[in-house]
């Protein structure tokens, strides 16, 4: 059964979502987005709350009515269908399952509805039990089930409609850490086993860089970034993505020399001959970032650095340094092998060039 989803791209064009508040104010949700998803693709809508992630997804399901622009599964305009007239499922993130039904029923609740052949029925939920884990379960009430096993019944409640496109909207948020970790594995496992295109929506940047072939970073009903967990991560487009995608050091430089795709930039009392950086021109203020895990901490040889404060955290180091003026986080991997400089010492960091990548403000 589930290998005949027919997968779909998704396009949203153009896309405006605008809220009137009391008097008479309004509040611009959505600003104009445009997205392209391509047939099989796992991306990760991504930013803190109120950016507008959740509404675009909501736009997508059908259950929020765009102010402005199209939204487009396969090759049908799907803008204006209720949502059960979409080739969608959305998997929520309060589960949403019939206390009074059991795990079978919960997940043929749609099939039946469809009026299916009890032995259809019967067949494909079994099928879904089995891919999603739950092959013994099917007679247990929903609270029955830890929190794990009830997102995987309305997992398995979502797929076995094979829809085109699966939404998730913050599904793991109710599980504690290291089910959340569980589960967001699974996930990408099932999505890749079957390749059904899927939107999925969190604040989470672990769950996001864990589970997407690609992330759109957005920020106030805007687009910040789109690209590969790899390169949101290591080349951040702005500010805003690098302090929001791990942690960064966001360091003050000044361009020196432009020549062609390289720029010389002066930054912690040195200057570093970068490639590739967005374009700039000499003696412009430019904003440089660094991760701390790019650091080199040495005993001698590099740019001189004071120790502001040096914390064991088993697997690494945590150090606070002062560094031409300058305030520098270094994460030092696997310490109980390497010499472990302490508060008030004085100490050396090495960087490479292409480790600093210069970005928007």
């Amino acid at each position: 059964m589930m290998s005949t989803i027919g997968t779909k791209k998704v396009s949203i064009q153009n896309l405006v979502k605008i809220y009137q508040q009391p008097g008479h104010k309004t509040v611009t949700a959505v600003d104009d987005v445009s997205l392209e998803i391509a047939p099989g693709e796992f991306v990760t809508l991504l930013g803190p709350s109120g950016c507008g992630k959740t509404t675009i997804l909501r736009m997508v399901a059908g259950f929020e009515v765009p102010t402005d622009g199209r939204v487009l599964i396969g090759a049908d305009d799907v803008t204006g269908l209720t949502p059960d007239k979409r080739d969608t499922a959305m998997v929520f993130q309060s589960y949403a399952l019939f206390p009074h039904l059991n795990v079978f029923d919960n997940i043929a609740y749609g099939l039946k509805i469809k009026k299916l052949p009890a032995a259809v029925i019967k067949e494909k939920v079994m099928e879904i039990l089995e891919l999603v884990g739950l092959g013994e379960l099917e007679k247990r009430a929903p609270n029955q089930l830890s929190g794990g096993q009830q997102q995987r019944v309305a997992l398995a409640r979502a797929l076995v409609m094979e829809p085109g496109v699966l939404l998730f909207d913050e599904p793991l948020s109710n599980l504690d850490a290291k089910l959340r970790v569980h589960m967001r594995a699974e996930i990408r496992r099932i999505q890749r086993k079957i390749g059904i295109t899927s939107i999925y929506v969190t604040h989470d940047q672990a769950e996001a860089m864990s589970m997407s072939d690609r992330v759109i970073v957005m920020k106030k009903g805007k687009v910040e970034q789109i690209g590969t967990p790899h390169d949101i991560y290591a080349h951040p487009a702005t500010e805003f993505v690098a302090d929001f995608i791990g942690t960064a050091n966001i360091l003050d430089g000044q361009v020196v020399s432009v020549a062609g795709d390289e720029a010389e930039v002066a930054v912690l009392g040195t200057t570093f001959r970068l490639r590739g950086t967005r374009p700039v021109v000499s003696g412009e203020a430019v904003r440089a970032v660094i991760r701390p895990e790019a650091v080199e901490l040495r005993a001698s040889g590099g740019l001189p650095a004071e120790v502001l404060s040096s914390v064991f955290m088993g697997s690494y180091q945590d150090y606070h340094l002062r560094v031409g003026g300058q305030l520098l986080s270094v994460v030092d991997t696997n310490p109980a092998f390497k010499r472990v400089f302490c508060e008030g010492e004085q100490a050396f960091v090495g960087i490479r060039p292409d480790s600093l990548h210069i970005v928007a403000k």
